[in-house]
């Protein structure tokens, strides 16, 4: 719990630090948004599970 309150309080307080958040969770959901339009469909190298 105190781990994450650091994380909250770096956050809250580095410029730097949000802006890194942000882009990874960017581009954690343009990869969801990617999957689930059907650009992962016919990958070789997927797993048949994920598609």
């Amino acid at each position: 719990m105190e781990r994450f309150k650091q994380i909250i309080h770096t956050l809250r307080n580095d410029k730097q630090a949000r802006n890194y958040a942000v882009g990874a969770v960017a581009v954690i959901l343009f990869i969801c948004w990617w999957g689930a339009t059907g650009h992962f469909d016919n990958d070789p190298w997927l797993p048949s599970f994920l598609r």
